[in-house]
């Protein structure tokens, strides 16, 4: 855990990266807020705080008597959210940084495309 946001909202953002890379699949049942409480030292209010966040997204849904289960489309619901604030926050950052070390778009798209390992020649 890190003091750059609260708890909980680190907590979702794990639970979401284990629905991410496949570590939960849709259907399959979550640690509970008492295990998740134990494993990242956090008080178990904290824990109860994000699941439910997550259950408010429809990215977790209660099976009766078992637990918290990973929805239908959760993954999707993750990755559209993720990639959209990923775009949003870090291509604003960049062409600021940019424009300010007058940097030309031009020389973003080449590096950009040299790091990433594609020409624009294609």
């Amino acid at each position: 855990m890190n003091d750059n946001q609260p708890i909980y909202q680190q907590v979702v953002e794990r639970i979401e990266s284990d629905i991410i890379t496949g570590v939960y699949q849709t259907d399959d049942l979550i640690i509970s807020t008492t295990q998740i409480a134990k494993l990242y030292s956090i008080n178990p209010t904290t824990a109860v705080r994000a699941i439910g966040k997550l259950f408010d997204a429809g990215i977790l849904y209660k099976r009766r008597g078992i637990g918290m289960c990973v929805a239908e489309g959760a993954r999707e619901k993750i990755t559209a959210r993720r990639k959209q604030a990923f775009l949003n926050q870090t291509i604003d950052s960049l062409l600021l940084e940019s424009k300010t070390l007058g940097i030309t778009t031009e020389q973003l798209i080449e590096v950009i495309s040299n790091k990433s390992g594609e020409s624009n020649n294609d």
